[in-house]
């Protein structure tokens, strides 16, 4: 068995990441937000005023693309996280 190089295992790290990401980016659909929106209010015991729920989604769909973004960030397989310092 050969062990790949780095360059190799980045690539395929890659891959995977960029295969994962198109699940992500596939926009939901209005009904699905708002049914989510409406399971989620249910398991918090929360009531929302119809009235509400275009700002709702909409705050949704902001948080959703943002995270988006990070996901699609690239990032290498070598990279840590930052150091917390604490006084």
């Amino acid at each position: 068995m050969t062990q790949r190089t780095r360059k190799a295992r980045a690539t395929g790290n890659a891959a995977r990441k960029s295969r994962n990401i198109a699940k992500l980016s596939k926009a939901p659909s209005r009904g699905s937000l708002d049914d989510f929106i409406g399971a989620g209010a249910q398991s918090l015991g929360l009531k929302i005023d119809k009235s509400w729920m275009p700002a709702i989604r909409t705050h949704l769909e902001v948080a959703l693309r943002h995270g988006k973004l990070v996901a699609e960030f690239p990032l290498h397989d070598e990279a840590e996280p930052a150091p917390v310092f604490e006084a």
